[in-house]
Formats: structure tokens, C-alpha cells, sequence
């Protein structure tokens, strides 16, 4: 009936790993709980922990120093495999993330933002996933039974995490943090990269008159 068969993709929506080393994440980390010791407000003995975020600025705090060092390499080794031509960025927002067991974290984005990310202090056994949903809505229009779930056809994708690691992907993709399972608190830092000049230069329009008579 046909001689060859091609499929290509299009538009890919990469999600980026990073492993750190054991030296910054033990300084990270150990530096994460102080703060959170410092900052996170008592609760009545007996009750259950309620989940907990931290102010978005912790990027200007002394002792995370280590971590925005983890943060802007990471970033700019994605810029530089995008071939982004300008590498002048800055951390916008930097803030804690605490999900007791049965908590979880609904889908959103981080708009005004080209990257966001997040470094995994504490991730127990079930609390130890980020999910990403298809942005484009039309997938959910018609939506025909599977036989399988992929890369190539799912809806969502379920990525392993563990401590230690940063994610990094588009700000623009819609995430979420299903109910943590286990048994302890799942604990991480978020954070959001924006271009440093992108009013003054990256946002002019793309076309030019120059050339025109």
C-alpha cells in the first residue's frame, strides 16, 4: 500500500535534569531546614501539619547563595542549548514549598517568566514525582481510548524525582504535584529565571523598515 512510513516531531517540549553534587546539596539542604525552622510558623500540638510556602525572595537571602549558584549554572548551560542568544538573566522569584502527606500542589503556570524551576530538598517514597500536562488545549477536544500512554500521545507525564536534583522547564507549561503519599513532608524550593534587559532589548519587534525605500 505505501512504500515507507516517516514520522517526525514537531515543536518538542523539552523538560531539563540536573543531578547536583553532594557538596551543594548538603550545604542547600541543610541550609533549607534552618530557614524553615526559623520561619515556618508553630502549630497546635496534635494537629497535622498544613502545607506551608515560604516568601518568594529567598534568592536574596545570604545563605542561599549556594543554591543560586546551583540555579544560574543550571540555567544557563538550557540557555546555551537552546542557542538563546543573550545570557543575561535573573533569579524573579525564589520560595519553599512544604506538602505534608495527602497534599498536593494543583496545576499552574509562572507567568511574566522564560524559565522556572525547582531544586528537591526532601522527596519521600510517593511524594517523589513532578506531572506536566500537554499545553495545547485542542488534545482534550477529542480525546480517543489508548492502548498504550507515551511520550507521544499521553496528556500527562509523570517525571521521577529525587533529592537533590533540579528541574528545569518552559514557564509557559502547565505542572502540578500530585498527593504525597509517604509518610514525611515533601520539601522543595521553586524558582523563576526572566531575561535582565527583556523590556529594553528582547521585546522590540522581530521586523524592521531598514530596508524599505
Amino acid at each position: 500500500m505505501f512504500h515507507d512510513q516517516q514520522t517526525i516531531k514537531l515543536f518538542p517540549c523539552p523538560v531539563w535534569l540536573f543531578d547536583i553534587n553532594s557538596d551543594s546539596v548538603e550545604i542547600v539542604n541543610r541550609n533549607t531546614m534552618a530557614t524553615i525552622e526559623k520561619m515556618r510558623p508553630s502549630e497546635k500540638e496534635g494537629q497535622p501539619r498544613q502545607q506551608w510556602q515560604s516568601p518568594n525572595d529567598l534568592h536574596t537571602f545570604p545563605e542561599f547563595e549556594e543554591l543560586n549558584n546551583i540555579i544560574k549554572s543550571t540555567a544557563s548551560d538550557v540557555l546555551k542549548q537552546q542557542g538563546i542568544e543573550t545570557d543575561a538573566f535573573l533569579i524573579t522569584g525564589c520560595w519553599i514549598n512544604i506538602r505534608p502527606p495527602a497534599h498536593d500542589h494543583p496545576a499552574h503556570t509562572h507567568p511574566n517568566n522564560y524559565l522556572s524551576g525547582c531544586y528537591y530538598v526532601n522527596t519521600p517514597e510517593g511524594g517523589d514525582c513532578i506531572v506536566f500536562r500537554d499545553p495545547k488545549m485542542e488534545t482534550n477536544i477529542i480525546a480517543p481510548p489508548l492502548t498504550r500512554e507515551d511520550q507521544e500521545n499521553s496528556r500527562t507525564i509523570m517525571v521521577p524525582v529525587r533529592s537533590g536534583m533540579v528541574v528545569l522547564f518552559p514557564s509557559w507549561l502547565p505542572h502540578l504535584v500530585p498527593p504525597n503519599q509517604g509518610n514525611i513532608e515533601r520539601v522543595s524550593i521553586a524558582f523563576n529565571i526572566m531575561f535582565s534587559s527583556y523590556g529594553e532589548t528582547i521585546s522590540k519587534p522581530l521586523w524592521t523598515f531598514d530596508n524599505n525605500p
